[in-house]
């Protein structure tokens, strides 16, 4: 009996140590091997990146940055700037580089492909993710006036209008949206009544004038006198034919800029420069060149020019 029990012990012993041969063997040095605890060991967590729920998220890790984008490892603009944020000073570079490619093929590809919305997309999320450069508010602000968006381009170009580099685009596109926008309705420019003719106020950069308006004359001119009183150089070699009451006759043309006539404004007009016959203190006349610039209309009873925009591309 006693020698019974004894072999019953030997055998459990044997048992056990083989149990553990054989774990030692499955984990394949010979080694007792661990239990690792998941709780005794906490990995270190990215922070999630926030997409639109169009999009995918793009993995940056094992991406070389350097290496020019294909399709399979162009990434979103949230992930560029994730791993820019979190990059060292040796790839800051190479990621600033990839994400300046990024944007100007992604921004000329819709461009192109005229998907306005997309692109307002687009640069929205620019904005928001990097809200201190004013190139992309002024990017913005003109696709806004390409959906007619009116009112958010001006509160995108609110932003910038005093920035030292794109201050002065952001306020020439401001005054082209705020034109448009009166010429909606139209405008109304008054008339003085001079005998048989119709006087207007007229503007360049440098003084005032006072043209007769004209229907009949092709191209606005000034007089020689108005001219030098207001700076314009001509060249007496660079003229042009102009039909007069007295025949035709040789006439300088020169090109001025930012001429406006009350609320209407063309950034450049060709003007003729040529002496009128009994001018009565006039600068010239106020021809087709500029009125055929505008949807135009001549109230004689009340004394009014109006003016209406003709589809003006205000991104230009």
């Amino acid at each position: 009996m006693r020698a019974l029990l004894l072999l019953g012990v030997a055998v459990a012993v044997a048992g056990v140590a083989v149990g553990w041969q054989l774990r030692g063997l499955a984990a394949g040095d010979g080694s007792t091997p661990k239990v690792d605890d998941g709780l005794s060991h906490q990995q270190t967590l990215t922070e999630p990146i926030l997409l639109p729920p169009t999009q995918k998220p793009v993995a940056v890790t094992g991406v070389n940055l350097t290496d020019p984008p294909t399709m399979e490892t162009v990434l979103s603009l949230e992930a560029l700037y994730a791993a820019l944020a979190n990059a060292d000073v040796s790839r800051e570079g190479a990621i600033r580089r990839q994400l300046q490619e990024h944007i100007s093929q992604r921004s000329a590809q819709l461009t192109s492909q005229q998907r306005w919305t997309e692109l307002l997309g687009f640069y929205q999320r620019l904005v928001n993710l990097d809200p201190h450069v004013a190139d992309y508010y002024y990017r913005l602000a003109e696709v806004q006036v390409q959906l007619q968006l009116y009112d958010q381009a001006l509160y995108s170009l609110y932003f910038i209008l005093q920035d030292a580099v794109m201050g002065a685009k952001a306020q020439a596109l401001e005054q082209r949206i705020n034109r448009r926008l009166q010429f909606s309705e139209g405008i109304s420019v008054p008339l003085l009544k001079y005998g048989s003719h119709h006087v207007v106020e007229a503007r360049l950069p440098s003084g005032r004038l006072r043209l007769l308006l004209d229907t009949g004359a092709s191209i606005t001119t000034l007089t020689p006198d108005a001219a030098r009183r207001l700076n314009l150089s001509y060249d007496l070699n660079r003229s042009i034919s102009l039909a007069t009451a007295g025949g035709l006759v040789a006439a300088p043309i020169i090109e001025v800029s930012d001429f406006s006539v009350g609320a209407a404004q063309v950034e450049r007009l060709q003007v003729g420069i040529l002496p009128l016959l009994g001018d009565g203190g006039f600068d010239g006349l106020l021809g087709m060149n500029f009125l055929q610039q505008f949807a135009s209309s001549i109230n004689q009873q009340d004394g009014v020019l109006h003016l209406q925009d003709k589809s003006e591309d205000l991104s230009s």
